[in-house]
């Protein structure tokens, strides 16, 4: 039992609370969501105008209440759970739950609020086809986010921030890293509270299909941001695709060449990381050479009929599929 006083009456009263660190374990949730909680008024912040607290409090009643709902609530993983296990934005589960792709139960939550319950065999159906596999290029969707037209690691600043970096939380939610204070905050604030606006635009057009050049950087080499920096101003978000690991990110880049305007790296501070393909440094352009050629191969049609059908239960093509074959036989 937590008590405060009140200076006004000058008497002391009782009330019960919990700290945000207490309410994110109470309901397993993120800090952040517990945050977005108190702004929607499903629970009760206590004012600390004077910051006496160290961390943020919320009034027991409303917490208990949420609790309580949810321990009646049919068993299943909650959007978060699934988007999580998936490597997916909530946001994006969100989106295939409305569009039907992802199965959900909606229940009752509170005064006129609903949640949705995804059951171990919804998730199963949907992991499915959308999870990504290691043997894929990254889904759009993994390095994308389209609603607010920002992609990973972008760059924002402002008169605030010197640097800020577009990152999702352990949660999956997209927001920014504030580097100088080592802080992680919800993209709406960034924006709302520290005007923080891009650096540079993301987009171009796309080139034409050549293949894709591979590389691979652990995520404390230096040259990686200069290079995603570069990558998505001059060669545009459309020609490259990003995989975040665990300590290194992936990148597939298109085939073609854009010029090399940039002090930030240079080209043989990349060569290292590179898995697929070739990249040179030619008269202030930077080339990316695939290391596939295009062929040609005359199948019987109910065999290239079985192909089909095998890849695209795999979820992946039939180059992509006859390549995997070919490779397990000459090994």
């Amino acid at each position: 039992m937590k008590r405060m006083r009140n200076p006004g009456r000058r008497e002391w009263y009782k009330v019960e609370w919990y700290t945000q660190q207490e309410v994110a374990g109470l309901l397993g949730v993120s800090k952040a969501t517990v945050y977005h909680y108190a702004k929607q008024k499903k629970i009760i912040k206590i004012a600390d105008p004077h910051r006496i607290h160290r961390e943020a409090r919320y009034e027991k009643a409303e917490v208990d209440q949420l609790v309580n709902e949810k321990k009646s609530h049919p068993t299943g993983m909650r959007p978060t759970e699934v988007a999580n296990k998936l490597g997916l934005s909530v946001q994006s589960v969100y989106k295939y739950i409305q569009e039907g792709v992802i199965k959900a139960e909606v229940v009752p939550f509170g005064d006129e609020r609903t949640i949705y319950v995804i059951s171990e065999a919804a998730y199963e159906e949907a992991a499915g086809f959308l999870k990504p596999s290691e043997s894929q290029r990254p889904k759009r969707f993994e390095y994308y986010h389209s609603s607010q037209d920002i992609v990973l690691f972008q760059k924002f600043h402002s008169s605030k921030v010197p640097e800020a970096r577009v990152i999702r939380n352990k949660d999956n939610e997209w927001g920014f890293y504030l580097a100088n204070i080592q802080k992680w905050l919800p993209f709406d604030e960034g924006i709302r509270e520290y005007q923080l606006k891009p650096v540079y635009p993301i987009h171009q057009s796309t080139l034409e299909y050549k293949g894709y050049v591979e590389l691979e950087i652990p995520k404390d080499a230096v040259v990686l941001y200069p290079f995603v920096d570069y990558l998505y101003e001059t060669w545009g978000m459309e020609n490259i695709r990003l995989r975040e690991q665990d300590h290194t990110i992936s990148l597939f880049i298109r085939a073609g060449d854009r010029p090399l305007t940039t002090n930030g790296f240079f080209a043989a501070d990349i060569l290292p990381f590179l898995i697929k393909g070739d990249i040179y440094h030619e008269e202030g352009h930077l080339i990316f050479r695939s290391s596939y050629r295009k062929t040609s191969l005359e199948l019987p049609i109910d065999l290239l009929e079985s192909i089909t059908e095998l890849a695209e239960q795999e979820g992946i093509s039939m180059s992509k599929w006859v390549e995997q074959k070919l490779s397990s036989l000459l090994k």
